[in-house]
């Protein structure tokens, strides 16, 4: 494992980050930080969850995969 650059801010290095408004730990533990911008190699990534429908394939195949146990 490449364990040398965590932690690390350096041009070249992945930015795997979320950025919260929050001024102290008070303040980011206290809100839920639904507004948070969760980065993936510099990118901005898509945050928001999706309907409930598009997770039914999810759940029926876990509740399949538990059955047959």
């Amino acid at each position: 494992m490449e364990l040398s650059n965590i932690g690390r801010i350096s041009v070249g290095l992945n930015a795997d980050l979320i950025l919260f408004k929050a001024r102290y730990f008070s303040e980011l533990l206290s809100r839920s930080q639904s507004d948070r911008i969760v980065l993936r190699r510099g990118k901005p990534i898509n945050t928001n969850l999706p309907d409930y429908a598009d997770l039914d394939n999810l759940v029926l195949v876990n509740r399949e995969h538990n059955q047959s146990m």
